[in-house]
């Protein structure tokens, strides 16, 4: 028989399991992944993970939704892309038509991180990274971390409010972090960005938040053409303290 683990024991076999090089370590040139051998994303876990996108295929680990658009890895990024005249929001409920790519990962003690290096930028476009309970549709504790014209939002997803905004636009490239400390009720979510990746600056946090995946998207909400390209996307366990 085999039990699924979740939560604090999930957690405490992870880091034992990491520590006593128990679990199977995958790498190519490109990709490095640490944790279960699963390969159902949605209810296996992933402790570590990077992904470079230095190739043209897509990982395993990724599940991609494209209700509209493409998500495509060539040239050193994932990029993922609306054509236009088509709507591609993910704001409300019925309203989940964006392009998104996610891995399944534990609700604990992480961080992850992206670069974005390009973007069409206008006034109804946003691209970026997100957690989220429900992938599929968003999710009341989903949270997008993402840039527009009008600088960097911590967004719930479900179109219930803005979290927190830059006061300004943010130039590309930009790093995106959503790092997680603390477990189960007692944890809390922090959104940061930054524009060298060494130097990150606070944009808001939520508490309680509990999540099974994590990943990148692009939407619109006027239905203008939309490109956003990443240079990588990392997950990280136990980034210590905010």
């Amino acid at each position: 028989m085999i039990r699924v683990l979740r939560g604090t024991e999930a957690q405490r076999v992870i880091l034992g399991g990491l520590q006593a090089g128990r679990f199977m370590l995958c790498t190519d040139t490109l990709k490095t992944y640490i944790g279960t051998a699963s390969g159902d994303i949605e209810t296996g876990y992933i402790p570590q993970f990077l992904d470079n996108f230095n190739d043209a295929a897509r990982y395993w680990a990724w599940k991609d939704l494209t209700p509209v658009g493409t998500i495509t890895e060539v040239g050193g990024y994932c990029q993922l892309s609306i054509g236009a005249g088509i709507p591609g929001n993910w704001w409300g409920a019925g309203i989940e038509q964006c392009p998104r790519a996610y891995i399944g990962c534990l609700t604990c003690p992480q961080e992850v991180i992206t670069q974005l290096t390009y973007q069409t930028t206008n006034a109804s476009t946003q691209a970026g990274m997100f957690v989220s309970d429900n992938p599929l549709l968003g999710g009341n504790s989903g949270y997008n971390l993402g840039r527009q014209d009008t600088g960097i939002v911590a967004s719930i997803q479900l179109g219930v409010g803005t979290l927190a905004q830059t006061p300004g636009a943010i130039a590309l490239p930009v790093w995106l972090r959503i790092r997680t400390v603390g477990i189960g009720n007692g944890n809390t979510t922090f959104f940061h960005y930054s524009t060298d990746g060494l130097v990150w600056t606070a944009l808001g946090s939520v508490v309680n938040l509990s999540h099974r995946a994590v990943g990148l998207y692009v939407k619109n909400w006027t239905n203008d053409a939309v490109d956003a390209r990443f240079d990588f996307f990392k997950v990280l366990m136990d980034p210590g303290p905010s």
